[in-house]
C-alpha cells in the first residue's frame, strides 16, 4: 500500500488504512496511557511502559509499533529482540531520561562501589545497563524494601520517585538531581487548593510528583493503578499527565473526574498524532535498535524487576 495524499486523509480513512496495514504487515500496535485518544483507538493494547513491554512478548506479530517515547520502545525491543520495533515519531523522547548520562551513573557507582543500583524503567537502555535492577512506579517501594537495610542504594534517574521510595522505606537513597518536568511543576499549594475545591474527591497522584504533593494525596500510584482505582471510585482528581484523564473520561463518562492541573502535558508524548502513527506503520522507517552489549546488560536488570511483578 503506497499512500501519497497523507495530508488530505480524514480520521475515519486513517483508521481504515491502519487496520489494513496491521493485517498486511502482521503488526501489533501499542499505545501509552498518555497518548491522544485518537491514537489509543488504533492500538491493540494501551497501558503503561512495563505493561506494553510485557504484552509485546506475548504477541506473534513480526512488527511492533510503539506509540509513545523512545525509552519505552527500547524496553520493548530488549524484551522482544527478534521482533522489529518501530516508533510512532522519530524524536519523541524523555527529558528526564536524558538529564543524566551513563557516565554520571558510572561515576556514582565508583563513589559507592558496593551499592545496589535501582533504575526506574522510564530511563534509557544505556542507563538500565549500568544498574543492577530496574523498577516501575508501581513496584519501586517493594523493590527497594527487598534490599537489606545495611546495603547502600543508588536510585536513578527520578529524584521524586526516589524521595517517595525513601520515605516509604524509611531509609536514605543516593540519587541524581533529575526529575519529570510534567509532575515536578505541581506545587503543594495547588494540590491543597484542588482538594479544598473538591472536598469529597480522592486525590491520586503519580510518584513522579514531589514528596510534599505525594504526602497530600489519598493515593500515590502508577497510571495502571490509577485506572484500577477509577474503576472502583466515582469522584477522583487525576494527578498525572493529562492524557490519562482524557482516557478515563472517554471510558467512564458517568464518573466525576477532574485533572489535578491542565498544564500537566508531556510535549514529547503529544508529538504523536493519528496521521503520524499510520504513516510510520506504512513506511516502517523509525526502527528502534539497541546495541548488543547494552541490550544484554539491560535485560539482566529488567529480568530481576519482573520477579516483583
Amino acid at each position: 500500500m503506497k499512500i501519497e495524499n497523507w495530508d488530505e486523509l480524514q480520521a475515519e480513512e486513517l483508521y481504515e488504512i491502519a487496520e489494513k496495514l496491521k493485517k498486511e504487515k502482521n503488526c501489533f500496535v501499542l499505545a501509552h496511557n498518555y497518548q491522544f485518544m485518537e491514537v489509543q483507538k488504533i492500538a491493540d493494547y494501551v497501558g503503561d511502559s512495563l505493561q506494553m513491554a510485557k504484552v509485546a512478548t506475548k504477541t506473534e506479530a513480526k512488527i511492533i509499533l510503539l506509540c509513545g517515547i523512545k525509552i519505552m520502545a527500547e524496553t520493548v525491543k530488549i524484551l522482544n529482540p527478534d521482533k522489529k520495533v518501530l516508533m510512532s515519531h522519530y524524536d519523541a523522547d524523555c527529558p528526564l531520561a536524558n538529564m543524566k548520562s551513563p557516565d554520571d551513573l558510572r561515576a556514582l557507582r565508583k563513589k559507592y562501589p558496593d551499592a545496589e543500583v535501582v533504575c526506574y524503567v522510564n530511563s534509557p537502555a544505556a542507563l538500565k545497563a549500568e544498574s543492577t535492577i530496574t523498577c516501575t512506579s508501581a513496584n519501586a517501594v517493594k523493590v527497594v524494601s527487598s534490599i537489606p537495610k545495611e546495603k547502600q542504594v543508588i536510585f536513578v534517574p527520578d529524584k521524586n520517585i526516589g524521595a517517595w521510595v525513601a520515605y516509604k522505606n524509611n531509609r536514605e537513597l543516593i540519587m541524581f538531581d533529575s526529575y519529570c518536568y510534567v509532575h515536578e511543576q505541581i506545587t503543594l499549594e495547588e494540590a491543597m487548593m484542588i482538594k479544598e475545591e473538591y472536598p469529597d474527591y480522592s486525590l491520586i497522584v503519580h510518584p513522579e510528583c514531589t514528596l510534599d504533593v505525594c504526602k497530600e494525596a489519598d493515593l500515590v500510584c502508577s497510571t495502571s493503578q490509577m485506572i484500577d482505582f477509577v474503576k472502583e471510585n466515582d469522584r477522583v482528581i487525576i494527578g498525572t499527565e493529562i492524557g490519562l484523564y482524557y482516557q478515563l473520561k472517554y471510558h467512564y463518562p458517568e464518573k466525576h473526574l477532574v485533572p489535578l492541573s491542565p498544564k500537566m502535558i508531556c510535549d514529547d508524548m503529544k508529538k504523536t498524532d493519528l496521521r503520524g502513527v499510520v504513516r510510520a506503520l506504512e513506511e516502517e522507517k523509525y526502527e528502534i535498535t539497541v546495541p548488543a552489549n547494552i541490550k544484554q546488560k539491560a535485560k539482566k536488570s529488567l529480568d530481576r524487576m519482573l520477579l516483583f511483578i
